[in-house]
């Protein structure tokens, strides 16, 4: 088969095709799945998931009492997010309003994501392809379904990365393109801190490239790049400590910081890169596993800035695995949102069982290593190719992705003798590594039948994963507001952390209670300390507890019916 012959066979030709309907089907069909998905999950059930509950009170009080309130319990800038969450909530607030606003924006950041990939030069069903990958990757989809701040910052980081790639394009610098991406940017810091990390990248990029000049055009282009961004920050912080006042657990965060020391920092530092290395493995996986034709093609980079990067980064996921192996940690190395019991978390007496363990999360460890070189190996090689606009495209995205992998550190510092971080905290580094390595792969082959069989697998264990944590947290509520009715007071209830925190903190921060649950989980320290736990609801029977009621749910991961319980201490004098 001729080289021609072949590229047509996999419609990868590297320049845009013209427009023709057809070329649209793949992407419609990634959306048409996503809505299907919507009502095989449980969308509209009215609960909490994580800490999302407290964001939507922000929203609440918004709505409300017309007074923008930032919790104590916050650590995120948080404004834009309920303003958005407001929108959707006019009429009235809900979990569910809040919860269509994520699923909104995140939809909007897709059909940005597959845009940026064409704006790349990557055929319309490898974008497709790629908004697919992103969309459906356990956490962007997981937490699609949430008000976390997370897929709020994740989708306006994608939004702001494509206008800012297209309005500075090489020999087509578009001013008016890169406000509005400088705008779009800010509210991304109106979400999360490091949304300024975004226009910091960008003036990095520039001067690098040698295309920022510290002279009066400079001036005008630094102000049109990070201008927005500047002054949101300073009207942020000034209304913040000015008239606001800052939550306490910003201040916690800074401490944190302060108090890991150089010896800490340096650990968590180095722990967390091979951590970022061996997720970008993972959310590049169907992509990688298609590169199948070209692995022996694989070659070092001929630079040396190349082979330099290449090799530590090679170095450093081979040393990492051995290193977290030898300890027992495995893929996935900071689960919250995906982990071995599926998407979401599980702050709840009696958890969810593990659906994976032994070998399949030590082969799950390598598989991401070894994607993860060929993503290296791919991006590394042309990166140092002649210059194309789309590699001065692609090389602003590394910029933008490297220092979105620095915006992470700082929250981990919260976790670094913990569990070291959280799985969400990469999320942002999803879309990124998609599109680099679909841009990697321009003019090369890629079996796209094999990414895609194994980007439906994902997700399916997306949206069953997501049906099933709905679900598992609809029948704790409804177990809890069950208890209430009949009787059970809200101080004696500890129905996990969303349940005590959105009923309990207000309560006990106003009466100034300490916690009155002796060796309790944290979340009866942090979010309910007024619950005294007399009554427990719980997903199995515990030590020297008498089951007062119990309910079954399903689960569709493990085909198996699971039981919700209602418990009360054995030395409790009453029952409801």
């Amino acid at each position: 088969m001729s080289h021609t012959s072949r590229q047509g066979s996999e419609s990868n030709a590297a320049a845009p095709e013209a427009p023709s309907h057809m070329s649209h089907v793949p992407i419609a069909l990634v959306f048409a799945v996503f809505l299907l998905a919507m009502f095989v999950i449980p969308t509209f059930k009215n609960v909490p998931v994580g800490d999302d509950w407290v964001y939507t009170r922000s929203v609440e009080v918004l709505v409300k009492d017309g007074r923008l309130e930032i919790l104590d319990l916050s650590v995120v800038t948080l404004v834009f997010q309920v303003l958005w969450g407001a929108l959707f909530s006019a009429f009235e607030v809900s979990f569910v309003s809040t919860r269509l606003s994520t699923i909104t924006l995140v939809l909007l950041s897709t059909a940005t994501l597959y845009t940026l990939c064409r704006d790349m030069r990557i055929s319309p069903q490898r974008s497709a392809l790629g908004a697919a990958i992103y969309l459906f990757n356990p956490l962007t989809f997981g937490l699609a379904f949430t008000f976390m701040t997370d897929p709020h910052f994740t989708a306006l980081l994608v939004i702001s990365t494509w206008l800012y790639v297209r309005g500075l394009r090489p020999a087509q610098y578009s001013p008016r393109t890169v406000l509005f991406a400088s705008a779009i940017a800010a509210l991304t810091f109106l979400v999360r801190q490091q949304g300024i990390l975004i226009p910091a990248a960008v003036g990095l990029y520039l001067l690098f490239t040698s295309r920022w000049k510290p002279n009066a055009a400079g001036a005008r282009l630094a102000g049109i790049v990070g201008g927005i961004p500047a002054l949101a920050v300073v009207l942020y912080y000034a209304w913040l400590f000015l008239i606001h006042g800052a939550p306490e657990q910003q201040g916690a965060f800074l401490d944190e910081m302060i108090d890991a020391g150089a010896r800490e920092s340096r650990i968590l530092v180095s722990r967390m890169t091979y951590i970022a290395l061996a997720y970008i493995g993972v959310f590049v996986f169907p992509i990688a596993l298609g590169t199948v034709p070209v692995l022996r093609s694989l070659r070092m980079p001929r630079s040396w800035t190349g082979r330099l990067i290449t090799g530590i980064w090679l170095v450093t996921l081979i040393v990492g695995a051995i290193i977290f192996t030898q300890a027992g940690r495995h893929m996935p190395y900071i689960p919250q949102y995906a982990s071995p019991q599926g998407i979401g978390p599980t702050d709840l007496y009696g958890g969810r069982p593990w659906l994976l363990e032994g070998n399949v999360v030590s082969w799950l460890s390598w598989v991401a290593v070894i994607s993860s070189a060929v993503f290296i190996l791919l991006i590394a090689t042309r990166l140092v190719e002649r210059a194309t606009p789309e590699r001065a495209s692609a090389s602003l995205l590394c910029m933008i992705g490297s220092w979105q992998f620095i915006g992470a550190l700082p929250p981990s510092f919260h976790f670094r003798n913990w569990i070291i971080s959280v799985d969400r905290y990469m999320l942002p580094l999803v879309p990124i590594s998609v599109v680099l390595l679909l841009w990697a792969l321009n003019d090369r082959r890629l079996i796209l039948p094999i990414a895609w069989i194994a980007t439906a697998l994902i997700a399916a264990f997306s949206i069953i994963g997501t049906r099933d944590f709905l679900v598992f947290q609809g029948a704790t509520w409804e177990m809890a507001h069950e208890a209430v009715e009949s009787g059970v007071p809200l101080v004696q209830l500890d129905a996990g952390a969303s349940w005590d925190g959105y009923y309990l903190y207000d309560y006990s921060i106003e009466h100034g209670i300490d916690q009155r649950t002796p060796g309790g989980p944290w979340w009866t320290d942090l979010f309910g300390p007024a619950t005294d736990s007399t009554y427990v609801v719980s997903t199995r029977v515990l030590p020297e507890h008498t089951v007062i009621k119990q309910d079954a749910f399903s689960s569709w991961m493990d085909d198996d019916t699971r039981t919700m319980y209602l418990l009360r201490k054995a030395d409790s004098p009453r029952e409801p």
